[in-house]
């Protein structure tokens, strides 16, 4: 899968950027309507918890899905020459669908955090095990078998083997439907445990 390091760096280079800029990105927004006095405003208009979860999950799944966009044409495929030989629909389709899970995550941090500082400090303990044991880093068979186990929790590492079938092996719907299925349950967990934890 990595025979090519040019090829296979490239997308787990975008992995990881994807990870970090929406956890990031996602809990700051959430954490920084408590820290300002807006989350009193919010809560006393007639909008549910899920609306105001779903506003700060969207807005940033969508811009960041328009940068990965522009990274995967201008960058990858201009710059680096790496050739897509799936669909680039079914690609965003389940890079969407990734992000919408790591905005999950980013939620539920940024709801167990108290301050940005805290916040930040959790972002870090986080985001190197989503990086390190997604299979970007090294492959996840080499990995002790606990810790493979593990990752089947962490959707990085759903994605990751979702993104290197299509784009290097050109895989259809039929091949990549368990990694896309396994993605949206992961997401929709940490969505249902955010919302637990805002509405407390």
């Amino acid at each position: 899968a990595n025979g090519d390091p040019v090829w296979f760096k490239s997308v787990s280079s975008l992995l990881n950027q994807l990870s970090l800029l929406t956890i990031a990105l996602t809990g700051a927004a959430m954490l920084r309507e408590r820290e300002q006095g807006t989350i009193e405003h919010l809560m006393v208009m007639p909008l549910t918890p899920l609306e105001i979860a779903l506003s700060k999950v969207l807005a940033n799944v969508v811009v960041v899905l328009a940068a990965f966009t522009l990274s995967l044409l201008f960058v990858v495929q201009g710059v680096l020459d790496v050739p897509m030989r799936g669909s680039m629909g079914l690609l965003l389709v389940g890079t969407t669908v990734y992000l919408a899970a790591a905005a999950a995550i980013g939620m539920f941090l940024g709801t167990m955090a108290r301050s940005m500082a805290q916040f930040a400090l959790l972002v870090i303990m986080v985001i190197i095990p989503i990086i390190m044991l997604s299979g970007g880093m090294g492959a996840i068979e080499s990995q002790p078998d606990l810790v493979q186990r593990l990752t089947l929790a962490l959707p990085s590492r759903h994605f990751l083997a979702f993104a290197k079938a299509v784009v290097f092996r050109g895989a259809g719907l039929g091949s990549v439907w368990v990694e896309l299925a396994l993605m949206a349950g992961l997401g929709t967990t940490f969505f249902v445990a955010s919302l637990l934890l805002f509405r407390r």
